[in-house]
């Protein structure tokens, strides 16, 4: 890496680590792109040479959070330990994730989720949604190759259920003040139980 590329990459971090802090401590919208370039020490203009929008800067901040749960699968890790274990173990990247952001943060960016036209964050935000569900995919396909999981197991509808548990179970902790994280882990490592078990008598299918 050459002078001028460390150059920008060093700016590039004093913008996202900037913007973090102001939009953990004041909130995404309320936020302007001038206050953050007044906290990472650059001009407007130069802020805007490098992110279009704090939408932006909102996504590489998401993406660099999200960085842990989309590692390559580590496919030893299934011999040391349940499939009950590794996918609690997997779902818990999901929990440090969303554990970074404050639950005010947290009901904003789920708002602007659901919403279009937000400088495309709602398009980059559900595009992480699509690359961590492959992810989970993936993992179950190599679970159900080697042998771990049922012949007739469907690894894109596990998967799909899987992140619908886990999803919902994150998104009642980020609108309901009351609970706390430790309770949301206890509630997913349960659901993740009662999934890996089944509901119906041994012998009896629908």
């Amino acid at each position: 890496m050459n002078l001028r590329e460390r150059k920008k990459k060093s700016t590039l971090d004093s913008v996202v680590k900037a913007a973090r802090q102001l939009f953990t401590q004041q909130g995404y919208k309320t936020t302007t792109m001038g206050e953050i370039a007044e906290a990472s020490d650059v001009a407007v203009g130069t802020l805007y040479n490098y992110f279009k929008s704090k939408g932006e800067i909102m996504l590489a901040i998401a993406n660099e959070d999200s960085t842990d749960i989309l590692k390559p699968l580590d496919v030893t890790d299934l011999k040391s330990m349940s499939v009950e274990d590794f996918l609690w173990q997997f779902t818990q990247k999901m929990i440090t994730f969303i554990s970074h952001y404050p639950k005010p943060l947290l009901n904003e960016l789920i708002g602007i989720f659901w919403v279009t036209g937000q400088e495309n964050l709602g398009d980059g935000l559900v595009s992480i949604d699509v690359m961590v569900l492959k992810h989970i995919t993936e993992m179950i396909t190599i679970l159900k190759a080697n042998g771990r999981l049922r012949n007739e197991t469907e690894p894109d509808i596990v998967a799909l259920s899987l992140y619908g548990m886990v999803g919902t179970a994150m998104l009642w902790y980020s609108v309901d003040p009351s609970i706390t994280i430790e309770e949301t882990q206890k509630t997913i490592s349960a659901m993740i139980g009662q999934f890996c078990r089944g509901i119906l008598p041994e012998g009896e299918f629908l």
